[in-house]
């Protein structure tokens, strides 16, 4: 008889760190998967606009349904479920508000006597700086790469997908509705927003690196230490 069993050597950090804990078992993610549907079902009373919401929305609900299909095969940590599914919040947020009229905004307008919002921005940039860690987690793992290249990786793979995002995003505005475009491109009247989001990827993936860059530089000297993806055995089959 086949049986799947866990190789995390440390109880307590394997709960966050290991890649190999069963579905029914990992009740933190039952709990992200919990806040991320009341949450959503939250934002979707009375958005400013509900098919921008709805047309926003489409993106998570697109990457849940691949990561759960990949759970039994290829499982990410619990850390980077959990930044996935900050970013997953702060991008309804802004969906709900349209990208343009969030409190955030009007803050920033005010304040900066501004004709332009930044919550769209600052979702851009939590892209690059919360996607880096699973993205390099994903990489390590399949490449069996060295950490200098699974930077460079990492990077690279942050800003095709944000200038992909930006591709999909005005097929999908045009192609659904056309007057709708603009809004849902987020213009907001600035002709260089396409390449100011992506220069705020770039500005998350950047900061992200260096952090998990630094985080290994002070830790590579602590033999004890073990931050459950460098040593990953990945699932091991028992045969009974």
């Amino acid at each position: 008889m086949l049986r799947l069993s866990e190789s995390s050597p440390n109880a307590g950090s394997s709960l966050l760190k290991s890649h190999n804990i069963a579905f029914r078992k990992n009740w933190v993610l039952h709990l992200l998967i919990a806040i991320f549907v009341l949450y959503w079902l939250a934002m979707a009373i009375h958005p400013v606009d509900y098919r921008d919401f709805y047309l926003e929305s489409a993106l998570p609900f697109i990457l849940i349904a691949v990561l759960a299909f990949l759970y039994r095969h290829f499982a990410f940590n619990n850390i980077s479920y959990i930044l996935i599914t900050v970013f997953f919040i702060l991008h309804l947020t802004g969906a709900h508000y349209a990208y343009e009229y969030s409190p955030v905004d009007f803050w920033f307008k005010g304040t900066f006597h501004s004709e332009r919002g930044i919550s769209d921005r600052l979702v851009h940039f939590a892209f690059g700086l919360l996607m880096v860690y699973p993205l390099e987690d994903m990489i390590i793992r399949l490449m069996k790469t060295k950490w200098v290249w699974s930077y460079v990786i990492t990077f690279s793979v942050i800003m095709a997908a944000s200038a992909l995002f930006e591709i999909l995003e005005m097929l999908v505005g045009l192609m659904a509705n056309p007057q709708l475009a603009e809004q849902y491109l987020g213009l907001q009247g600035d002709v260089l927003d396409t390449q100011k989001d992506m220069m705020m990827s770039l500005c998350g993936a950047v900061i992200g690196i260096g952090c998990i860059a630094g985080y290994r530089y002070f830790k590579q000297k602590d033999p004890s230490d073990d931050d459950g993806r460098e040593g990953h055995k990945g699932i091991r089959v028992r045969v009974r």
